[in-house]
């Protein structure tokens, strides 16, 4: 669920499609068709122009020319940048929601860490894609903040190809470091600090295995 409920056909297709990208569904350099989109979907072209060029916006998808939309490849310069925004941001609504989270939340994070294992075991990547970023977006929800939660799905636009790319790869590998089970355990603890140190070390990790991969690297 976004920061936001859809109310046209443009809305409503722009949330699709930030939900596919977040869950995995491309990957840097797939190539996108609004014709294809808009025939999937039995839409008019219009509304499915209006959310790629949303999209395109948001730094998601990106014009090769006038007919050519692909997920772009992460650059040096926007590695960098997203490294630095996700790192400030993400702490600071996990700092912002820590008071309201409860153990309905708690639970709700134990599961969704649990079917990220699950994942993990079974190779299935979209599935791993899809319960990160819902343990993350729990948490980032609750901080009631609907401007700095954007701004945090904007970046996840940008960072999740990226991530998607690695999964496939190399295959969701269980880490050295498992900073969810930190995440967890300092709930549990009601150790804000600690809570937020883990999330904060959660984002450094996952934008580390990018930049080791080479995708940080101008094309």
């Amino acid at each position: 669920m976004s920061a936001y409920q859809p109310d046209t056909v443009a809305d409503l297709i722009h949330d699709q499609l930030r939900q596919q990208i977040w869950g995995g569904a491309l990957l840097p350099g797939d190539r996108v068709s609004i014709r294809a989109l808009a025939q999937q979907r039995g839409v008019s072209v219009i509304p499915v122009r209006d959310a790629v060029r949303r999209l395109v916006a948001e730094g998601a998808l990106c014009f090769v020319d006038s007919r050519t939309i692909e997920v772009p490849r992460m650059s040096l310069a926007n590695h960098r940048d997203v490294l630095f925004a996700r790192s400030q941001l993400e702490p600071e609504l996990a700092r912002m929601a820590f008071g309201a989270l409860t153990q309905a939340d708690l639970d709700f994070m134990i599961e969704t860490d649990t079917v990220m294992d699950r994942a993990i075991e079974d190779h299935d990547i979209q599935l791993y894609m899809r319960t990160n970023f819902d343990f993350h977006f729990r948490i980032y929800r609750k901080a009631e903040s609907p401007t700095l939660l954007r701004l945090a799905e904007t970046l996840w636009l940008q960072y999740g190809p990226s991530m998607r790319y690695i999964a496939r790869e190399y295959g969701a590998e269980p880490v050295a470091i498992d900073y969810h089970q930190h995440a967890i355990a300092a709930l549990a603890q009601r150790d804000k600090d600690a809570f937020v140190a883990a999330l904060r070390s959660d984002v450094t990790q996952g934008m580390d295995f990018i930049r080791k991969a080479g995708l940080g690297t101008e094309r």
